[in-house]
């Protein structure tokens, strides 16, 4: 399975950048046998279609900018928070199931894409 990792240097043992759009490197890992291919950030936008030309299961970055976001969202690219871990750290915890999911852009945003107001159900009360 392929997972895109925003890291601050190209390697396993690099740090997972704070955000999806200031990180140095974007690595595609294979994690059948921990394989990877370092990309220097050649810009946002095409380093999230890096990610989609890719076919990767997920991304691990710290956040996103909605533009972003929305992008990698809408081609069903699981996204996970990862910051604060080596790459190789992520990768792990990931398999593990124990980082957390970025849901939203920001943490203002709802289900209704960012717009202020939740029309799935989950958010009204009984």
């Amino acid at each position: 399975m392929l997972i895109a990792v925003t890291a601050d240097a190209p390697a396993l043992d690099g740090a997972v950048s704070a955000s999806f759009e200031s990180c140095a490197y974007l690595l595609i890992v294979e994690t059948d046998d921990a394989t990877y291919t370092a990309f220097a950030n050649d810009g946002a936008d095409a380093l999230a279609d890096r990610v989609i030309d890719a076919d990767c299961e997920a991304v691990i970055t710290g956040s996103f900018q909605p533009e972003i976001f929305n992008k990698i969202a809408d081609a069903m690219i699981t996204r996970y928070n990862g910051h604060g871990n080596t790459v190789a750290e992520a990768l792990e915890k990931m398999d593990r199931n124990v980082l957390d999911f970025i849901r939203f852009a920001t943490p203002e945003e709802t289900c209704n894409s960012g717009l202020g107001e939740c029309s799935c159900g989950h958010d009204e009360e009984a």
